[in-house]
C-alpha cells in the first residue's frame, strides 16, 4: 500500500508540474509569433523538471514585460510562481526584497 501512496504523490506532482507548464505557455501564447517566443515556448515545453522551469522564470518574465509593460508581467508572474509552493526545495523558494517598499 506504501507503493501505492507513493505513485498517487508522483502523479499529482506530475499534474501539477504540466500545469505550471501550460500556465506559462499560455502566458506567452498571447504576445506574438517571434522567434525568440517561439523558442522560449519550446524550453517550456521541454524543460526536464520542475526546477528547469522555476529557472525560466526570469527569461517568461523579460518576454513578457516588453509587449505587455512590467507591471502587468510582474502580476502574470505571480500567479505562476504561487503554483510552485509545496513543489521545491525551501532553499530555492523567492525570497521577499525589502526593495519594494
Amino acid at each position: 500500500m506504501g507503493l501505492l501512496g507513493d505513485a498517487t504523490a508522483n502523479l499529482s506532482t506530475e499534474s501539477r508540474v504540466n500545469e505550471i507548464r501550460q500556465a506559462m505557455m499560455d502566458s506567452l501564447a498571447g504576445i506574438g509569433d517571434s522567434h525568440s517566443v517561439t523558442k522560449l515556448t519550446g524550453r517550456v515545453l521541454y524543460a526536464p523538471d520542475i526546477q528547469a522551469l522555476w529557472y525560466l522564470r526570469g527569461d517568461v518574465m523579460t518576454m513578457l514585460a516588453g509587449p505587455l509593460g512590467e507591471s502587468v508581467a510582474k502580476d502574470r508572474l505571480l500567479t505562476i510562481t504561487k503554483m510552485f509552493n509545496g513543489l521545491l526545495p525551501s532553499g530555492q523558494k523567492s525570497r521577499h526584497s525589502h526593495l519594494h517598499r
